[in-house]
């Protein structure tokens, strides 16, 4: 029977574990990209540790270098075409990132749906 109850207490003791998701401290971040993500933040509640923040990169472009601002910021509302091109240079630049054009928008546009780094085709869904 005490076996029993030690299994339960032995298999929890990884969840107590676990470190709390965020940004590597080693991590260095773009300061003027993270500071307007807080500044168009309404609510801290919108946001996570893992969404806060941009890390820097040299050779990752951001979506600034296409969009003009940050993904989200007020009143931009890019064309589909700028965020196609953003995901390209994105894939261009990782082998995280993968994209695949599955399709045509209504407007005849190239459509780009598989943005998720997981290196796998799209799904049927």
């Amino acid at each position: 029977m005490k076996i029993l109850l030690l299994v339960p207490a032995l298999l929890a003791v990884p969840l107590f574990a676990q470190p709390k998701p965020g940004r590597d401290a080693a991590q260095p971040i773009d300061e003027e990209y993270t500071k307007k993500i807080r500044e168009y933040t309404t609510e801290p509640f919108f946001n996570s540790p893992l969404t806060d923040y941009l890390p820097a990169s040299k050779s990752v472009p951001t979506p600034k270098a296409v969009l003009g601002d940050i993904a989200g910021a007020p009143g931009i509302l890019p064309y589909s075409q700028e965020v196609y091109r953003y995901m390209r240079m994105l894939a261009a630049a990782s082998p995280r990132v993968k994209v695949y054009s599955i399709g045509k928008t209504v407007a005849g546009n190239g459509r780009s749906d598989r943005r998720d780094g997981t290196g796998l085709p799209p799904s049927g869904g």
